[in-house]
């Protein structure tokens, strides 16, 4: 007994089994470190409106659901601008992978790099679907705004002909009508604009996860390693080249930059989908390495006596990479506030900044 607890095997998959307990966790739950103080504010603003506690969609909880308007439009660009932008990432992203997948064969899905530049391109395909509809919101909002003020100006004329009685302006009624539909359009959650949110905050993480683990950690290894034929032509034609540069590199510059450019909230809870999207990986690993003998990556062999120690340590890697991301929020943060640019959405800038790495700033008085 006390040999089988020594095993590095078991040890390993003690580590993953926890790391994916918690996982799941994060992601069912969605706590946030400051929640209690969330409950708190939620509730003395129920109080105040003269509302019952609690009432309305996540009206207590410290994350709500990112809607449309966070997903597909931008504080700097037009969503038009934003949509093609996406467009033309998801395209080059697809073109690449599938020129890959023609020259090189389907083997290459074995590996955790390919899972995840697949991952981008159905990121920035469903936000550029996103963005046009946003874009499609804006043209509605700004066709309804001309034949409004159209409207209100021969409303006007004829009120001024009526009297004071006639001051109301039907334009304007008009008009406010045409745009509230659109607005309560854009602020609502919906499938895509959860499913932007989600696959933005794995991306923005697995990006650094997969650079760094695949210049600081894989490619010394494999470098050092025996050189036998089939490492030479993984170095050679999977680290080495021109795709390989934009699996592991390039893929950091797509996703900050929209980073930059959006408006999605950092959200503590997607540690949890992050930590189940790798765990997804490691079973297919292992499956693999149960059928073939082989494993697709040397550091996860868990016959290696340091085998656990290197699946802490890359469950640490998931971690540090999130603590990145919410570093590059704050960043982001300080260049909107020094340009006094708000890039939050409307409905959640005066709570943002109670959340575990919240960086919208709230409003100021």
């Amino acid at each position: 007994m006390e040999s089988l607890l020594q095993s590095s095997e078991l040890q390993a998959h003690l580590v993953l089994a926890l790391a994916g307990l918690s996982s799941a966790y994060i992601a069912l739950a969605r706590p946030t470190l400051t929640h209690r103080r969330n409950a708190a504010n939620t509730k003395h603003k129920a109080a105040s409106n003269g509302s019952a506690p609690g009432s309305g969609s996540d009206s207590s909880h410290g994350s709500p659901p990112a809607t449309l308007f966070e997903a597909g439009c931008s504080p700097a660009l037009s969503s038009t601008t934003l949509a093609a932008m996406r467009a033309v990432l998801a395209i080059y992203i697809f073109t690449l992978g599938g020129l890959q997948l023609s020259k090189l064969g389907g083997f290459v899905f074995k590996f955790y790099t390919i899972w995840n530049w697949w991952l981008l391109g159905l990121y920035f395909a469903l936000a550029a679907v996103a963005s046009a509809l946003c874009a499609r919101a804006e043209k509605a909002a700004a066709a309804a705004t001309t034949v409004g003020t159209r409207a209100s100006t021969v409303a006007d004329g004829s009120a001024q002909q009526r009297g004071p009685e006639g001051a109301t302006s039907t334009g304007d009624r008009k008009q406010e009508q045409q745009q509230q539909p659109a607005a309560a359009w854009l602020h609502r959650a919906t499938p895509l604009s959860r499913a932007c949110h989600a696959l933005f905050m794995v991306n923005s993480s697995t990006v650094v996860i997969v650079d760094v683990v695949c210049w600081a950690v894989l490619y010394p290894m494999l470098s050092r390693g025996p050189q036998t034929e089939e490492v030479t032509r993984i170095i050679r034609r999977l680290l080495l080249s021109f795709t390989s540069y934009n699996q592991h590199g390039l893929n950091a510059l797509f996703i900050f930059c929209d980073l930059l450019a959006n408006r999605q909230r950092l959200a503590f809870h997607a540690v949890g989908p992050l930590g189940l999207w790798s765990l997804a990986y490691s079973g297919w690993a292992h499956a693999w390495h149960a059928m073939s003998g082989n494993w697709l990556y040397p550091f996860l062999d868990t016959s290696k006596p340091w085998a656990p120690v290197a699946y802490l340590g890359l469950y640490a890697v998931h971690w540090l990479a999130f603590g990145l991301v919410a570093l590059l929020y704050r960043v982001k943060g300080a260049l909107y506030d020094r340009f006094g640019v708000s890039y939050g959405a409307p409905e959640v800038q005066e709570s943002s900044q109670e959340e575990v790495y919240g960086v919208v700033r709230a409003k100021k008085d």
